[in-house]
């Protein structure tokens, strides 16, 4: 009777250990789910506008004449299809669910900050074909320079969003392989 007595108060302190205030987030879940809350934060309104000046950029360059505007086209077209694969990523919280040995933020931020890069170029050559040279037609012209215009607004985009990732990854790598006691050694 004894050790009865004995094993449900020790059922009893653990219950109460168990209902204290450590609440596991769901985005641990094993399963997909949708996540709309992405969306709403700094981050996942820079990809939504990542997304809608990507679309301006394509309907602006769309028939290509030069070969600026298709390299235009090409890094343009990249970007979005990266950028919507990433939007489906959040929406469907996959990052939580397949579970691969994968730096998610590294990875992303090393894209972003490279389609920021890719922009600012190709909006360079784009504008400059256009202006330089007389092969696409007149009434192209207007619209090939504000492609490039939007290709600019983009690339400042691109790097608001490579921002907001690198301050995510370095709250989330508080002691990074960049600041290590490895290049502090070495004179």
């Amino acid at each position: 009777m004894m050790a009865e007595t004995h094993t449900k108060s020790e059922v009893s302190t653990t219950t109460t250990t168990t209902t204290s205030p450590t609440y596991a987030s769901p985005q641990k879940s094993s399963g997909i789910s949708l996540c709309l809350e992405y969306f709403k934060t700094g981050p996942g309104i820079v990809k939504l506008v990542e997304l809608f000046l990507g679309i301006l950029c394509m309907a602006c360059a769309a028939p290509a004449w030069t070969k600026g505007t298709h390299w235009f086209l090409f890094v343009v077209v990249t970007a979005f299809v990266s950028t919507t694969l990433w939007c489906f990523i959040y929406l469907l919280n996959l990052k939580s669910a397949i579970n691969l040995p994968i730096d998610w933020l590294l990875t992303e931020l090393i894209l972003t900050a490279i389609f920021a890069v890719l922009y600012i170029i190709a909006s360079i050559v784009q504008i400059i074909s256009t202006v330089k040279k007389p092969r696409p037609p007149s009434r192209l012209k207007p619209f090939y320079l504000l492609s490039g215009v939007f290709g600019v607004f983009n690339m400042i985009t691109y790097a608001i969003g490579s921002f907001y990732l690198y301050r995510d990854w370095k709250d989330s790598h508080p002691h990074s392989s960049f600041s290590g006691s490895v290049l502090k050694r070495n004179p």
